[in-house]
């Protein structure tokens, strides 16, 4: 199958990337869409955020100025292990106080660049007003707050999974649907793919590690059924992520906008016992930068990032330009930025110190992600067992419910062991409740794990949890070794070696064999959002990739039985 005949689709919780594997690079559009509302007041209204609510109850603030203490105390005498005292001794810092900084950034006064026709604007060519019935990327990142009041703004996925939920929209119908016009749009506006084409195109899916398989049903369908792709298959974006860094084995680090994803791959296959995770991401330290801005008496004022989604993309971009972890940089240090409203283009200047060191190291203080609700949680790769599905005559619920009294029913539990033939009727059995809920359980007790007195687990933590579940020594030695960092949200220069030397730190705390375990947190070259992407389009390309196709004809006729036996992961 030809290069340029391959679509890689790799959607994400606030981006999506597409292209033809034979392109160097994929485009990256936002991964939503806006409907314009009806000119009725009784029509439904909803609108996801560009970047996750803010509790601002006193009590959470409370809460965050302590823990910002804390941690700004701790950056200030923080020195790697297995270094000399004289070496420790240039890692003290004196950092600049927020009250000095507050003074300069009070007396900062912006300046008006452009004004008029230099700033852009969608507009209607009859009335000078917003008319499209549907929004795309940019637009939606142009609409002012008042214009956002007449669409309705959906991004089908959150915390890396499909977006459901109980308004208008939230159900799994409308969610495909959504994704059916996104990446319809991106296919002819960016691709120039038309639609009735497609048949003449393949597809590979980059989804997550740990799967909900009703989802991946709903996702192929609407790849071969809705969207008439000629053949398609699914891949991890783990196993992606060490085929797009030319690696046998890794603990791939994903750390997204919305969430961090941890597992274990080897030989391309992710283990499921090592899988997890945590709904906190990018747009969490996003909202911690911007509250200890606001603490420095931010200039911007205006800035609403709750209500304007072009004040919450400025705000992500300074977090990629400002934020860091090395330690060398202190003091304050003067920024500028531009603000780009509809009829002017304003600079501002700013003094900022340690604020850019304490919002990425939120991702190992987690108790700073409280201003954007306590209740984050941790998940885990659910069994067989636990995702039954009824268009699948070999799930294991059905096993259950029809399996043999005696005879390998352990493995029946699982589904790798199908029931043939006929079977009298008194040999059919029925499992009691209990061991149902044993499995639930079990589950349960699995994502507690990353839970540490109700607080969601640092990074560090989790990638220390998630390495010691593998099953032997060697290959513990072997991911603490390799531990790549993928996702948008590592670009922080100095992320790698500071991870790095918080493992180390966890290792030599809960593990007296520390000292055989090499550390190794490392980052490709390329862009970070992208390696998962480019693996999968190498691997569309091998050439035992013929293997995994599945056609639509074959969907239409078998169903999920296809899917099972072809799938490049353990269903």
């Amino acid at each position: 199958m030809h290069a340029q005949r391959i679509i890689i689709i790799h959607p994400g919780s606030l981006y999506l990337r597409i292209g033809r594997a034979s392109d160097l690079n994929p485009i990256t559009l936002l991964h939503a869409v806006a409907y314009r509302r009806r000119n009725n007041k009784s029509s439904q209204e909803h609108k996801d955020a560009l970047l996750p609510h803010v509790q601002n109850s006193t009590d959470t603030l409370a809460e965050f100025e302590e823990q910002r203490l804390q941690v700004s105390h701790s950056i200030q005498s923080y020195a790697p292990p297995n270094e000399t005292n004289e070496r420790s001794a240039k890692r003290l810092r004196i950092a600049t106080p927020p009250q000095q900084i507050a003074t300069f950034n009070r007396r900062s006064i912006p300046e008006c660049i452009a004004e008029g026709e230099n700033c852009e604007r969608i507009k209607n060519k009859s009335n000078n007003s917003i008319e499209c019935e549907k929004l795309f990327d940019k637009d939606i990142l142009m609409l002012r707050e008042e214009e956002t009041y007449a669409y309705n703004i959906h991004f089908p996925m959150r915390r890396g999974e499909l977006n459901i939920h109980k308004g208008v929209g939230g159900s799994t119908a409308a969610v495909i649907s959504n994704m059916e016009t996104i990446w319809s749009y991106a296919l002819n506006e960016h691709l120039n793919i038309k639609r009735d084409s497609l048949p003449q195109y393949s597809a590979v899916l980059v989804t997550s590690d740990i799967y909900n398989r009703s989802h991946l049903r709903e996702l192929t369908t609407l790849l071969l059924q809705r969207l008439r792709f000629r053949s398609c298959f699914l891949l991890q974006d783990h196993v992606a992520a060490t085929f797009g860094a030319g690696l046998s084995y890794a603990c791939v680090v994903d750390i997204g906008d919305q969430k961090c994803s941890i597992s274990c791959v080897e030989d391309g296959i992710s283990h499921p016992e090592t899988r997890v995770r945590l709904s906190y991401g990018g747009g969490d330290v996003t909202q911690v930068f911007l509250n200890l801005l606001r603490k420095c008496s931010f200039p911007y004022k205006e800035c609403d990032v709750e209500k304007d989604y072009a004040d919450a993309a400025l705000l992500m971009n300074l977090k990629e330009r400002f934020c860091h972890l090395t330690l060398d940089v202190c003091g304050a240090q003067e920024r500028s930025f531009e603000v780009k409203k509809w009829n002017k283009r304003m600079k501002y200047t700013l003094q900022i110190g340690d604020e850019c060191v304490v919002a990425p190291l939120s991702l190992f203080h987690t108790e700073l992600f409280n201003i954007t609700g306590k209740l984050k949680q941790a998940f885990v790769q659910l069994r067989s067992s636990q995702q039954p599905d009824p268009e699948d005559c070999f799930d294991a619920e059905y096993i259950r419910e029809t399996g043999r009294r005696n005879g390998g029913r352990d493995q029946l539990l699982e589904g790798s062991l199908p029931v043939t033939g006929e079977a009298a009727e008194d040999d059919l059995v029925v499992d009691d409740v209990v061991e149902r809920d044993n499995n639930i359980k079990t589950s349960d007790k699995d994502e507690l794990l990353y839970m540490v007195n109700g607080q969601i687990m640092p990074i560090d933590q989790a990638i220390v949890r998630c390495i010691e579940r593998c099953a032997t020594e060697e290959i513990k030695r072997k991911m603490y070794s390799c531990i790549l960092l993928v996702g948008g949200s590592t670009k922080f220069s100095g992320f790698a070696k500071w991870l790095e030397q918080r493992v180390t730190l966890q290792l030599a705390s809960t593990s007296t064999s520390y000292s055989a375990f090499e550390i190794n947190a490392f980052s490709k070259e390329m862009d970070a959002g992208m390696i998962a992407w480019k693996g999968a389009a190498i691997m569309s390309c091998l050439e035992s990739a013929p293997e995994l196709w599945i056609y639509a004809g074959e969907w239409e006729k078998y169903g999920l039985r296809i899917l099972r036996e072809k799938a490049p992961f353990i269903w």
